[in-house]
C-alpha cells in the first residue's frame, strides 16, 4: 500500500508535468497540408528537422532561426500588377480631381485612363511615378489608414476576392510551420514597407518591425504640438535585387538560414542565405499553373521574371517548387455552412473572440490550437490545457481535457468556467468565409467563436 508521502509525491509529479507539458504541439503536429508528398515537401521538412535537433551537426539555436520570404509572387500573386500598384492606382483616381496637372505625365494620363500597356512597358518607372504622386505628403499614419481601409474592401480583378485573402494558402502554413520550430520569419520585398506593414500582421502573421522594403524618403515634423513622420515622394532605398541583403543586413543583422523568392529580384537573397554557408536552405516558387493562378518565368507580361536564379537552381542546390504539382491547392476557399474537416483548421492558434455571442475580455488570451492525430491544446487566459478531439465532418467534440491549476482574477476564472463548460457541449463547428471558427451545442446555437492568430510565434 502506497504510503501518504509516496502519494503525495505521485501527485506532485503529475501536477509538474502537467504544468510543463499541457497545451503544447509538437511542431511535427502542424502539418504542411497543402503540400503534396515528394521531394520538395521533404526537402523543406529534412531541413528543418536538421537544423532544429540539438543531436545534428546542423544544429542551429532558435535565436539564429532566421527565415526571409519575398512577397510579390512568393506569399501571394503580383499579376496582373503587384498589388499596390493597384492601390496606387485607385489612389490616382481618388486624389485626381485635385492634380489636374497630372494629366502632363505620360504615366499618370495612363492611370487615369487605364491604359496599362503604357505602365507595363516600364513597368518600374511607372511605380515610381505613380507611388511618387500618390503616397507623397502624407503622414504615416494617414498613409497606414488608406492601405488598411483599401485592403479591407479592394478585390482582385481575376480572382473577385480580397487582397487580404489571396495569400498562398501552402505558404501561410509554411510560416506556421517554421514558426512553430522556433524561426522568427520576416518579409525581405521590393515592395514599400509601410505598405506592407498596414497589413502583413493580419494576413501573414509578421509583425510591422519584420517588415523589410523599399523606403520612401521621410522627414519628422510636429505640427501643432503633435509628432508626425511625413513621407516625401522620393525613394530612399529599393529592396530589391542586391539591396535585398544590404536591407537583411542592417535591419535584422543576421544571415538567414532560409529564403523565399521567386524571382531574379531575390537571386541575391537566396546567394546571402546559402552560397559558401551551412546551413542554408534557397526555395523558388516557380509559377507554373496558369488554371490556378498563372504561369510564367523568363518572359511575364508583368513583374516577376525568373530567368538566371532558374538557371543557377540546381547548381546552387536551390529548391525549385512547382506550383501546379506541389501545392494542392493555391489559395484557401472556405466557405460558411461547407462541412468542416480537421484538416482544415489544423496549424494555426485560434484565438477565442466570443462566448455564448459575447466579447471576450480584453485581457484575455483564450486559444486553442489542432494538431494531428486528433490532439488540441491551449489556455484558457489563466490555464493551459490539453486532450483529444473528434471531428467527422462538420462534428467535433472535445475531451477529456486536462488543464494547469492557478488562479487568476476573478473575472478571467469566470471567464475559464464559462469557456470550458461550453468546450464539453460543443457537437459542431463551422467556418466562415471570413476566417471565423464557430462551435455549435446540441442546439445549432454557436457558443465559442474563434479568429485565427498567425501571429501568435513569430
Amino acid at each position: 500500500m502506497m504510503n501518504r508521502f509516496s502519494s503525495r509525491l505521485v501527485l506532485f509529479s503529475f501536477i509538474v508535468n502537467l504544468c510543463c507539458c499541457a497545451g503544447y504541439l509538437s511542431a511535427q503536429e502542424v502539418a504542411l497540408r497543402s503540400w503534396h508528398e515528394g521531394d520538395v515537401k521533404a526537402s523543406l521538412v529534412k531541413f528543418v528537422e536538421s537544423v532544429t535537433n540539438p543531436a545534428s551537426d546542423d544544429f542551429v539555436k532558435p535565436d539564429d532561426r532566421v527565415a526571409v520570404f519575398d512577397n510579390d509572387g512568393t506569399l501571394w500573386p503580383e499579376n496582373p500588377l503587384p498589388f499596390q500598384m493597384f492601390f496606387a492606382l485607385d489612389e490616382v483616381k481618388r486624389l485626381a480631381p485635385q492634380h489636374p496637372e497630372w494629366r502632363g505625365d505620360k504615366f499618370l494620363a495612363a492611370a487615369l485612363d487605364g491604359d496599362m500597356d503604357v505602365i507595363k512597358a516600364d513597368l518600374k518607372a511607372g511605380l515610381i511615378a505613380i507611388l511618387s504622386a500618390t503616397h507623397g505628403g502624407m503622414t504615416s499614419t494617414e498613409f497606414n489608414k488608406r492601405v488598411a481601409d483599401w485592403i479591407s474592401q479592394a478585390k482582385h480583378p481575376r480572382f473577385e476576392k480580397r487582397y487580404a485573402d489571396l495569400g498562398y494558402q501552402p505558404m501561410l502554413e509554411v510560416l506556421d510551420y517554421l514558426r512553430a520550430n522556433g524561426f522568427k520569419t520576416y518579409i525581405v520585398s521590393g515592395g514599400g514597407a509601410d505598405f506592407m506593414r498596414a497589413w502583413a500582421e493580419e494576413v501573414y502573421g509578421i509583425p510591422p518591425q519584420q517588415v523589410i522594403g523599399s523606403q520612401a524618403a521621410v522627414e519628422f515634423q510636429v505640427k501643432n504640438g503633435v509628432a508626425e513622420i511625413i513621407k516625401k515622394p522620393q525613394l530612399d532605398f529599393v529592396d530589391d535585387k542586391e539591396g535585398k541583403p544590404l536591407g537583411i543586413h542592417r535591419q535584422i543583422g543576421k544571415r538567414p538560414i532560409i529564403a523565399f523568392g521567386n524571382s531574379d529580384g531575390d537571386k541575391q537573397m537566396l546567394e546571402w542565405s546559402t552560397l559558401g554557408h551551412t546551413p542554408g536552405l534557397g526555395v523558388i516558387i516557380h509559377h507554373t499553373d496558369a488554371e490556378r493562378e498563372y504561369a510564367y518565368d523568363r518572359h511575364p507580361t508583368s513583374s516577376g521574371k525568373l530567368d538566371i536564379a532558374l538557371d543557377e537552381a540546381a547548381g546552387n542546390d536551390w529548391v525549385l517548387v512547382d506550383m501546379a504539382k506541389d501545392w494542392k491547392t493555391v489559395f484557401a476557399d472556405s466557405k460558411e455552412g461547407d462541412a468542416v474537416t480537421l484538416d482544415a483548421i489544423i496549424g494555426p492558434t485560434w484565438t477565442l473572440t466570443a462566448i455564448n455571442g459575447k466579447k471576450v475580455a480584453k485581457e484575455a488570451t483564450a486559444s486553442l490550437t489542432l494538431g494531428s492525430g486528433g490532439k488540441v491544446a491551449g489556455n484558457t487566459s489563466v490555464n493551459r490545457f490539453s486532450g483529444k478531439v473528434e471531428i467527422a465532418n462538420d462534428k467535433i467534440s472535445f475531451g477529456p481535457l486536462a488543464t494547469t491549476r492557478r488562479a487568476g482574477p476573478p473575472a478571467l476564472m469566470a471567464q475559464e468556467a464559462m469557456f470550458l463548460k461550453a468546450m464539453s457541449e460543443v457537437v459542431a463547428m463551422k467556418l466562415a468565409a471570413n476566417g471565423t471558427l464557430a462551435l455549435v451545442n446540441d442546439k445549432g446555437v454557436v457558443i465559442l467563436e474563434f479568429a485565427a492568430n498567425r501571429g501568435e510565434s513569430r
